[in-house]
């Protein structure tokens, strides 16, 4: 007896779950978790089930990606709200020290995204958007804040990759094995912070 053809609700419903899914797994192994098959022991189905909803395999990372973006993009643009509506120099080192967060809380995700070589591939069109992202982000708040006169005068773009770089320095050499001594990368990732504000708001 054939399955009952399921709703687009339903659809939408597994859809979700297989992408709920891929997305612990990024977190928790790294991008070389992301088969069709540990995937779908991950959700306890056979892993020709998610061929159901995705196309193929690059059609599903695809898809983990615009969601991940659409988070990123919204996490964004509460971050310069609240700074459009308040103190944009504790925005600006909020966002610079969530790197730092970041790559404590999802080391295997930080990786990925910042330390493996860029490869392009069809499943990666544009493999230097989230450096895009990021320093569009931090230039629309240096930006805020060169306009209030809390940041020295600079091209917001140039500023926002300067800082992005500093912040980042520390986390890349602990996670891509140069620096071993996990207590060193936190006070330096301080001090990095540190540097990074001072380097906003001192003017030159």
């Amino acid at each position: 007896m054939p399955r009952p053809k399921q709703t687009e609700e339903e659809r939408d419903v597994m859809r979700e779950r297989i992408l709920d899914a891929a997305y612990d797994l990024l977190m928790e192994q790294g991008m070389d978790a992301l088969t069709t098959r540990v995937i779908a022991e991950r959700l306890g189905v056979s892993h020709m089930v998610l061929y159901t909803y995705f196309e193929n395999h690059d059609a599903l990372v695809q898809a983990l990606r615009a969601r991940l973006r659409e988070e990123r993009e919204a996490s964004r643009a509460e971050a310069l709200r609240q700074a459009e509506n308040g103190d944009v120099v504790a925005v600006m080192r909020d966002s610079l020290a969530r790197y730092t967060q970041s790559a404590k809380e999802h080391p295997k995700m930080y990786t990925f995204m910042w330390v493996q070589p860029i490869a392009c591939d069809q499943t990666c069109p544009e493999p230097h958007r989230p450096f895009q992202g990021n320093v569009r982000h931090l230039a629309q708040l240096a930006q805020l804040g060169m306009e209030r006169g809390v940041f020295a005068q600079r091209d917001p773009t140039l500023a926002a990759a300067a800082v992005f770089a500093i912040v980042q320095a520390p986390l890349l050499l602990y996670l891509n094995g140069r620096l071993n001594d996990e207590e060193l990368r936190d006070q330096l990732s301080v001090e990095a912070l540190e540097a990074a504000m001072g380097y906003l708001m001192r003017n030159s």
